[in-house]
């Protein structure tokens, strides 16, 4: 079909090409298409300037529902003969460690586009118009056929700096931003991504009904199901449907420190703006790279443990209990007491596997849980469990059934019971507040005599 141009814009370009000399050579030594190409060759070189590669921090849409609104992280590392291996491990790789290895190149589209030019099975696996295979159930398959995971391939080059210390890029079609950081040399990719995964498993895995508090300054807001990568933020004392707000992260890692970063900027406090934070150990908080006084920390560990002995708490509504033995992590002090109470079932030809904090016929009871021969045998005492903001007190009650038996044969069980463990504990975190299955417990009395519980199932 031929195109047919109007005379008039026939007209106008014959009088901009008869104006003498070219106006453009006064604006621009070189053509758009000149530029462009050049720009290209810039971006490819920055690409490369990392010679371990880029960590990416890849998010498939701007949705804030799973798996499409999780971010993902991948690592690329570009080649000078236009090659490129990409590596991850997430749901898409079946949580393996999967590498491949394609084509990419910088293509100009109004811009510096960068472009996986051919199929790699991690880079594609968010963007190939299939049924994702882990989504849905029999009742509600979520069939994804023809979108997939609706990500993108092609990625417009928003931001280089020359000392390649970064590069940001937008999804061509979805519009997400994805932030690349360098990988240091020598750290070999399966190792960055196993240790990355692990400590975000760490620190946000607890499904115990805790969550995250993040404090912009006077102001706190509760940061829960973080475990997912796309927590729910809303005020403290908010309401977790009515005041909901959803905001994916990632985590990285650079130069030995572990970095959270939201997928949006967050500006829940008026004149402030945060989004990436850096794990402070010193003191177990996610600590914002613009504000000092914006951090992330876990629960409140008092607070968390007396929660579990309320009525509508875990340890009555569901299959849970806390648990010590005599291989928990516990002061010398109260090693030498639990040193003589094995001790003391060691003589009369049994084993002490350990202690359970659990629910047992609508009461909280003490199990104690021995091996007399081949038998694994369970013996209960009744407390009073009483909460407190610091932590909770244990009264001693009485023995239930024929428990009394062990009691005559082992004193040191009876005064571990009625002395030991029935008095006041203050609560604080056994590893991290970010994971309260373990929660250390120490005497108010005496500091020197605590014990680690840890949150357990009970034991059949």
């Amino acid at each position: 079909m031929k195109k047919i141009i109007p005379i008039s814009l026939m007209l106008a370009a014959l009088a901009i090409t008869s104006c003498g000399p070219r106006e453009e050579d006064d604006i621009f030594d070189k053509s758009a298409a000149e530029r462009l190409n050049e720009a290209s060759a810039v971006y490819s070189q920055r690409l490369m300037a990392t010679p371990n590669g880029w960590a990416m921090q890849y998010y498939p849409t701007t949705e804030n529902e799973y798996p499409y609104g999780s971010g993902y992280l991948i690592l690329c590392r570009f080649n000078a003969d236009h090659s490129v291996n990409v590596s991850m491990d997430n749901r898409f790789s079946n949580n393996k460690y999967a590498s491949d290895t394609s084509l990419w190149e910088i293509i100009t589209d109004n811009g510096p586009v960068l472009s996986f030019n051919s199929y790699n099975t991690c880079m594609h696996a968010f963007s190939n118009p299939e049924d994702i295979p882990f989504t849905g159930n029999s009742d509600d398959p979520n069939d994804e056929t023809g979108q997939g995971a609706k990500g993108d391939y092609e990625f417009i080059i928003v931001d280089a700096p020359e000392d390649a210390s970064y590069m940001m890029l937008k999804g061509k079609k979805r519009g997400t931003y994805n932030l690349l950081t360098p990988v240091e040399e020598g750290v070999d990719y399966a190792d960055y991504l196993a240790d990355v995964k692990t400590f975000q498993h760490d620190k946000f895995a607890n499904d115990t009904l805790s969550f995250n508090v993040i404090h912009f300054g006077e102001n706190a807001y509760k940061m829960t199901g973080a475990s997912d990568g796309i927590p729910n933020i809303f005020p403290y004392d908010g309401d977790a449907v009515i005041d909901e707000k959803f905001i994916p992260f990632l985590v990285t890692k650079r130069m030995g420190k572990y970095y959270l970063r939201f997928r949006d900027k967050i500006s829940l406090v008026a004149d402030r703006e945060d989004q990436e934070f850096e794990y402070d150990p010193s003191r177990d908080v996610f600590q914002s790279v613009n504000n000092q006084d914006t951090y992330i920390e876990g629960d409140n560990p008092a607070r968390y443990f007396a929660s579990t002995f309320e009525p509508d708490g875990l340890l009555l509504n569901s299959n849970k209990c806390w648990s010590f033995s005599p291989e928990s992590d516990m002061s010398e002090k109260m090693k030498t007491i639990f040193n003589n109470l094995t001790a003391g079932f060691t003589a009369k030809g049994m084993i002490l596997l350990g202690l359970y904090v659990q629910e047992r016929s609508q009461e909280l009871q003490v199990r104690v849980v021995y091996r007399q021969g081949k038998t694994n045998k369970s013996i209960y005492f009744n407390y009073n469990f009483q909460p407190n903001d610091k932590g909770v007190t244990f009264n001693y009650q009485g023995y239930v059934g024929q428990a009394n038996q062990i009691l005559n044969l082992i004193p040191d069980l009876e005064q571990f019971l009625t002395t030991t463990l029935s008095q006041q504990f203050i609560a604080s975190a056994g590893v991290t507040q970010f994971d309260l299955r373990f929660i250390k417990l120490t005497s108010s009395a005496d500091a020197d005599q605590w014990i680690v519980f840890e949150l357990v199932n009970k034991p059949k």
